[in-house]
């Protein structure tokens, strides 16, 4: 057993030793904060919403955006804490490519994790808008109501609503030449239209949806009768005008007979699209006007359409029934009275209207 007079005190570590120590403690230790602080910094701005309560608004995603533009979007708007920090956790779990176009309804009380999500699934609000245009509506009147619902402005439309190379497809335009107006062609019905359309698809829609409702085999129809889908539709905008409700099949009749026979249509629908007005029984001097849509003035059918026919008149003027009526009044109850001369028809105007 050594004796205690040759025990040696354990050497101390050297003061290099100890400083090493110790800045190693401290990195560590400033590595441990910078990794909390990161951590937290990471949470906090994926998972806690900027507000507890918040209004949404309406945020707007193009086709094509960048995640960096929609993340600076959402930042600017107070809707996340940091674009960069969106942005990096988009590229690290894969979703820079998913997030679709759209408008979103988003608010600063959702986490900006729940945001992305939102995003990246195309939770898109509806903002299409139900508009109806009745039947009859000329292409005026069509695009003074999509401009005044905000889905197309008035000019852009008129500027669309005429043939041109971009509708050569559309088999149902086929009688049309370059820059005739498409009067007679756009099929009145309801819509769902988004805000700010372009002019060019709601002509179209409305085109196509005329081909959809035309009846089955309209084409041999017309072939066999030797008349054209334009001139089909310029008596069945004549007879839209005219006829009311039930009586639609009646009126075309009586046309029909009418142009079969070489007479003038003498139309008050026409008289009234010649002047622009909207009279129920034109003056006398006004069915002398000189105008090639004037049918007391001229025989057969004007030159186009006078508005766009609903899918009863068009089928009544592609088929009219077979009568021997050329002449109609409409009493003031709205009942039609159909006479076959015009002694008879003014007989029927002498008790029913005057």
């Amino acid at each position: 057993m050594p004796s205690v007079n040759n025990a040696q005190e354990p050497h101390a570590d050297p003061p290099q030793r100890n400083r090493r120590r110790a800045i190693v403690l401290s990195v560590l230790g400033v590595l441990l904060l910078v990794l909390a602080a990161g951590s937290w910094y990471v949470y906090r701005g994926l998972t806690v919403p900027v507000q507890q309560e918040a209004p949404t608004v309406e945020v707007q995603v193009s086709a094509g955006q960048s995640v960096r533009s929609v993340a600076a979007e959402l930042h600017s708007r107070g809707l996340i804490r940091s674009a960069r920090l969106l942005e990096w956790y988009a590229r690290v779990t894969g979703q820079t490519g998913n997030i679709q176009s759209g408008y979103y309804a988003l608010s600063a009380a959702d986490s900006a994790r729940s945001i992305l999500q939102r995003l990246t699934s195309g939770a898109v609000i509806d903002r299409s808008l139900v508009v109806t245009f009745p039947e009859g509506w000329t292409i005026q009147q069509i695009s003074e109501r999509l401009d005044a619902r905000g889905i197309v402005e008035q000019q852009q439309f008129a500027q669309n609503a005429v043939m041109q190379q971009g509708y050569r497809d559309l088999e149902v335009l086929g009688d049309l030449q370059d820059e005739q107006d498409l009067q007679g062609y756009l099929f009145p019905d309801s819509y769902r239209f988004e805000p700010d359309s372009n002019a060019r698809s709601v002509v179209r829609r409305m085109v196509n949806r005329l081909a959809q409702n035309l009846p089955h085999e309209w084409q041999q129809t017309l072939a066999e009768q030797g008349r054209t889908l334009h001139e089909v539709l310029t008596l069945a905008s004549i007879v839209q005008a005219e006829a009311l409700e039930d009586d639609v099949s009646e009126v075309a009749g009586v046309f029909w007979n009418r142009l079969r026979s070489g007479w003038r249509l003498e139309s008050d629908a026409t008289v009234n699209f010649a002047l622009g007005t909207s009279k129920r029984q034109p003056t006398f001097a006004d069915t002398y006007v000189e105008h090639p849509y004037n049918t007391y003035r001229f025989a057969g059918l004007p030159p186009g359409p006078i508005g766009n026919p609903g899918r009863e008149a068009i089928e009544a003027s592609l088929d009219p029934p077979d009568s021997d009526y050329f002449f109609f009044l409409h009493k003031n109850n709205g009942d039609i009275v159909l006479s076959r001369t015009f002694s008879e028809h003014l007989a029927a105007k002498a008790r029913y209207l005057d």
